[in-house]
């Protein structure tokens, strides 16, 4: 089920030079808006974080 945009949390967010341009690009590439494209990031780091976290990492190799 869609949620309400009404209802959904905003964040005002300032980009350093060029990184707008970046993600525009990347969102284009991958046929996504460029709100979408950041969330898929925002939401990679933080699986990558929890997973460095506890132990593990992403790709399943071992960090020395």
């Amino acid at each position: 089920m869609k949620q309400n945009r009404a209802f959904q949390d905003k964040f005002m967010l300032r980009f350093p030079d060029g990184v707008r341009d970046r993600i525009k690009a990347m969102a284009a590439e991958n046929e996504r808006s460029m709100n979408a494209e950041i969330i898929f990031h925002l939401r990679k780091a933080i699986a990558e974080n929890e997973q460095d976290r506890q132990g593990g990492h992403p790709d399943g190799l071992i960090q020395s």
